[in-house]
């Protein structure tokens, strides 16, 4: 089970973790991005300990080890100073529309498998206070059919209609407090289209380009050619588009996208991390933490998962040398976005990118390693409540 754990601001608190709406606003701004198909813990804190907000992929939960990993889930969150959680099963984004069918099939397995994990003689982490599901824009309470029934006869009850998330506290004190509002995640065709067009040079391994300054010229480039993606491009957009090919010419080289990886770390820092050894310096000193620009809705995330797109589209429609070029920089970029994931604790996001890379290149020795470090999980030193 790969797990996501919000970024938690010391300041901040959960404003009614029982309330299924409040509990999904909160997970929006914190992850930043709609859950969908997850379970949702919210750890209670405690004293000097900030409450802890967990999201976990519900087709995990509910695969044949599910209970263990939830088992173990439940006691990590214990060690880091939740003595009880709250949890959301959430069925679509908890909006859409869902057959009653689905819901009254996987809300009761769920509300099953919690309430074995976290309130059973023999449980050991975080205990349950409470389980609810949010599916069908309605609010669902879960409980056992008869207290003296087995534990896993649960029945799932409607509790009346789930609130927009323009209607809760924690979309209003966001804006109070002028915090971007996350928005549902559309791939824009425009730029697949952007990268269809490119003429990509062929990968040179001794290239001396600055992977940063390049990233930097395709954000700009990338702003400019969006509108006209569609269209033939004028002749004042191939220099542009050439930076973009130049981009992912250079990430297609290991040393480089590496270097890319560093400068990103180093952000807002004024040390550098060595890099031969730049993941076992983010698993053992705490000091690394991601600045507000790489981690997920950040700049140079944002920047990263766009320019991945183009590369999609590179991928899609080269052909001969180009592929040669398109198809590592499409997996340096993935596997750039599963390292700023895993290192800001987003591992259920890193398990999808595993996934769309593991799909893509069944044969890739890369993801059974990334996955290693998303699911089994080896954290990173820093902490979000730390």
């Amino acid at each position: 089970m790969t797990t996501n754990i919000s970024p938690a601001d010391p300041a901040r608190h959960l404003r009614s973790a029982e309330d299924p709406a409040e509990l999904l606003a909160e997970a929006r701004l914190s992850l930043h991005e709609l859950p969908s198909d997850c379970l949702l813990l919210a750890g209670t804190g405690g004293r000097g300990t900030p409450p802890m907000l967990t999201r976990s992929s519900l087709r995990d939960l509910l695969a044949g080890n599910g209970a263990a990993h939830l088992a173990s889930h439940l006691a990590l969150m214990a060690l880091r100073g939740s003595g009880g959680v709250h949890a959301l099963v959430v069925i679509g984004d908890g909006y859409q529309g869902v057959l009653d069918e689905v819901i009254h099939e996987v809300l009761p397995r769920a509300a099953h498998l919690l309430r074995s994990a976290g309130t059973g003689p023999d449980a050991t982490g975080a205990r349950l206070l409470s389980v609810r599901g949010a599916a069908d824009g309605r609010r669902w309470e879960l409980t056992p059919v008869d207290p003296s029934a087995p534990r896993g006869a649960q029945r799932a009850l409607p509790a009346g209609t789930l609130r927009e998330f323009a209607e809760t506290r924690a979309a209003a004190s966001a804006v109070l407090r002028g915090r971007a509002i996350p928005r549902p995640a559309h791939a824009d065709p425009r730029l697949a289209a952007i990268g269809r067009r490119l003429a990509l040079p062929p990968v040179d391994l001794a290239s001396p380009a600055d992977p940063m300054a390049l990233l930097e010229s395709a954000e700009t480039a990338l702003a400019a050619l969006r509108d006209g993606a569609e269209d033939a491009f004028a002749a004042e957009d191939m220099s542009k588009c050439e930076q973009l090919a130049a981009l992912l010419s250079a990430l297609a080289v290991d040393r480089l996208h590496w270097e890319l990886l560093a400068r990103l770390v180093e952000h807002g820092r004024e040390r550098t991390i060595e890099r031969e050894e730049l993941l076992q310096e983010l698993c053992r000193d705490p000091s690394w933490r991601p600045s507000e620009d790489v981690c997920a809705g950040g700049r140079w995330y944002r920047l990263l998962e766009e320019v991945r797109e183009v590369a999609t589209g590179a991928l899609d429609g080269a052909v001969g040398s180009g592929r040669g070029t398109a198809r590592p920089a499409w997996r340096a970029l993935t596997t750039l976005l599963v390292l700023l994931s895993w290192w800001n604790h987003r591992f259920a996001t890193a398990g999808r990118l595993v996934d769309e890379l593991r799909e893509r290149e069944p044969e890739s020795t890369l993801a059974p390693l990334l996955s290693r470090m998303t699911d089994t999980p080896i954290f990173p030193a820093w902490w979000p409540a730390a």
